[in-house]
């Protein structure tokens, strides 16, 4: 979502990893209740929807192109934590070239 969004530390839009973070402190108890696991699941969801969207403007090349298609059709299938860090990782491959520092 930084590198979408070309922002370093800021915390609007679900930007910061401490979104994902808050997710693993529900999963292990240390904050909310369960019931709050897949509500931070979806809003996760739609903050990577959203970067996605973002990133499929740029000028990639065939390669990337694809890459951020696949892995915005394993989002829609992402349902935990594991799930979700698999996605990331893969956009975050996909979009090697662009990274800022």
């Amino acid at each position: 979502m930084q590198r979408a969004f070309r922002t370093v530390g800021s915390t609007g839009n679900g930007i910061h990893n401490s979104v994902f973070l808050l997710l693993n402190q529900i999963d292990n108890g240390h904050y909310g209740k369960p019931k709050d696991y897949p509500k931070q699941v979806a809003k996760i969801k739609t903050y990577l929807s959203k970067a996605i969207a973002k990133v499929l403007k740029w000028k990639l090349t065939v390669e990337e192109q694809s890459g951020v298609i696949h892995y915005s059709q394993r989002l829609q299938d992402a349902f935990d934590e594991d799930s979700l860090f698999l996605v990331i990782r893969g956009l975050l491959d996909s979009t090697q070239r662009f990274q800022e520092y």
